[in-house]
């Protein structure tokens, strides 16, 4: 896989899923206030919904099944949580570790480097844009799916770091 990149699409959130110029599926949220998403992927639809009003916790959804979620712990990381088809589980941690410059890494339970989220976007611009940078990925989980997963927890992170700080 080359040139992977997360592009923002509208100032509401949406975002594409990339792969040089070509457009694999682009994540649309339901309206400038919702915080639910959802994306077509592979002939599959992929929902993503708050199961609170506070956001703290996402339900991942694929055509209607519950296949795991999105929650943020107190070490200010995101966790993802996927059941894959044959029922195992595999989570995901999702953290920011550059403090002025947005840079997420999404680690495996075994603590492993799965790729990075390099954002190539000014700071004071309401779209984010992050190219990918592929580590060692383990392949337990479909690269694009986990994309759309991460990209969304990237912008709920944003919006719960944000929301602190006012």
């Amino acid at each position: 896989m080359s040139d992977l990149k997360l592009s923002s699409s509208s100032s509401k959130g949406d975002f594409k899923v990339l792969e040089g110029t070509r457009v694999i599926c682009e994540v649309v949220y339901k309206n400038w206030f919702s915080s639910k998403a959802t994306t077509n992927l592979n002939q599959a639809v992929l929902e993503i919904q708050p199961k609170n009003i506070w956001t703290s916790k996402v339900d991942l959804f694929k055509n209607e099944r519950n296949v795991g979620d999105i929650t943020f712990n107190l070490k200010g990381q995101m966790v993802i949580r996927y059941i894959n088809p044959d029922r195992t589980e595999v989570n995901y941690i999702l953290k920011n570790t550059s403090g002025l410059k947005l840079k997420f890494e999404v680690f495996n339970a075994e603590k492993a480097l799965q790729f990075k989220l390099v954002c190539t976007s000014k700071w004071h611009q309401l779209h984010y844009h992050y190219d990918v940078e592929l580590a060692e990925f383990d392949r337990q989980t479909e690269l694009h799916e986990l994309l759309v997963y991460c990209g969304y927890a990237a912008n709920l992170y944003l919006s719960i770091i944000s929301a602190a700080a006012l």
